[in-house]
């Protein structure tokens, strides 16, 4: 299984484009909030982000962020505050990030609990979870652009203008 992970996209398709350039085979795409929405710099086009991930409607699952309040061109839900996914035998905990921390996570038992808002990239392994933030493909704090794959029981922290491995950790289940 092929997923890609990603996060505060802020309405940059350009950002979004050159992510399925780097990864174009996949099977799922998982968004961490905060699509549509956001500043309008270079590779700002919500609208053509929009159609553009219409085309995937049937490999995405999204949660919302605190900037999802426009999402109504958008072909698949942007709802929910947190999802708990199955995924390669791992149960995993969606949220962007805005209501849900690391620190307070929702009332489920999870694996694996991806994040994104802070803009911040990390990987980290806290006893038997992954604790998994993006970054943002568009807007990045303190680092590159960013988004992770998932293939082989392993997460790769990729940057988008690059198409290199930032850092990997593995699966824990």
């Amino acid at each position: 299984m092929r997923v890609l992970i990603i996060s505060d996209i802020h309405g940059n398709f350009e950002c979004m484009k050159k992510v399925i350039q780097n990864d174009s085979s996949f099977d799922r795409i998982l968004l961490l909030g905060d699509v549509l929405s956001g500043p309008n710099n270079r590779g700002y086009n919500p609208e053509q982000l929009a159609l553009f991930l219409n085309l995937y409607k049937d490999k995405i699952i999204a949660v919302r962020g605190n900037c999802d309040y426009n999402v109504s061109s958008l072909e698949f839900p942007v709802d929910k505050t947190y999802l708990l996914i199955p995924m390669d035998g791992m149960k995993v905990l969606m949220t962007h990030g805005h209501m849900y921390y690391p620190s307070s996570p929702p009332d489920v038992d999870f694996d694996v609990f991806l994040s994104g808002h802070s803009h911040v990239s990390s990987m980290k392994k806290v006893g038997e979870q992954l604790f998994l933030n993006p970054g943002s493909i568009s807007n990045p704090r303190g680092g590159s652009r960013s988004y992770i794959l998932y293939e082989d029981g392993e997460f790769q922290l990729k940057s988008v203008e690059e198409n290199k491995v930032l850092k990997k950790i593995k699966k824990i289940v």
